[in-house]
């Protein structure tokens, strides 16, 4: 199922099978309480280290059903890992051609990614083990440079083609981590649930501005 498909029949099944008819209206209802975006600290001030993973809510109308078809979630829809590349925190992620000008992996400054979130809200979080960041890093620069496409199947089972949480899945699995992501099922596809990043035995919370 592509992700046009997964879209199409997110409008209809999603919302009304899931979160029930009002969903749209009620979630409108929410946005208009965020009337203002959160201010972000200096970068300085959050002590953050290679292979932290940064979350966010976005803008579009498929971040609203992911965000409201992973309740435990706490409104977050995106991922990615940050680094610092050349002197500057970055964020390599990945996004769909539908929701993008380019398909795929990309990186983007910690700051255009974080003005990218709905009100700037955004949460970032660590492993809870050591891992080689070095290792990590170079393989989403690699990764980076095959142009790997935005997984429009959500296919888990083919690496050719990558989603957000998939790729930190891949990565943290290339580690020799096991694969400890939660699924739920949505209009049949298995997709991996964004609840996994608030187990406080996996990943411990550094900052969140909501």
């Amino acid at each position: 199922m592509s992700f046009r498909d997964l879209t199409l029949l997110g409008l209809t099944s999603l919302i009304i099978l899931l979160t029930g008819s009002s969903a749209i209206s009620s979630s409108r209802t929410a946005n208009l309480s965020l009337n203002e975006k959160c201010e972000f600290p200096p970068l300085s001030s959050l002590q953050l280290k290679d292979g932290d993973v940064i979350l966010r809510r976005g803008n579009s109308i498929f971040s609203e059903l992911i965000a409201r078809n992973f309740p435990a979630s706490e409104g977050m829809s995106h991922c990615g890992f940050i680094f610092k590349i050349d002197g500057q925190y970055q964020v390599i992620h990945t996004i769909s051609k539908s929701l993008s000008d380019i398909d795929g992996i990309r990186i983007n400054t910690l700051e255009k990614f974080v003005r990218e979130a709905k009100q700037n809200r955004i949460c970032i979080i660590r492993y809870h083990k050591k891992l080689n960041s070095d290792s990590m890093k170079e393989r989403c620069l690699a990764l980076l440079k095959q142009k790997i496409p935005f997984d429009n199947d959500f296919d888990l089972n083919d690496s050719s083609k990558l989603y957000c949480s998939e790729l930190l899945r891949y990565v943290y699995q290339e580690q020799g981590e096991p694969d400890f992501f939660e699924m739920r099922k949505i209009v049949g596809v298995s997709v991996i649930d964004f609840s996994t990043f608030f187990n406080t035995e996996l990943f411990i919370p550094v900052y969140k501005n909501y």
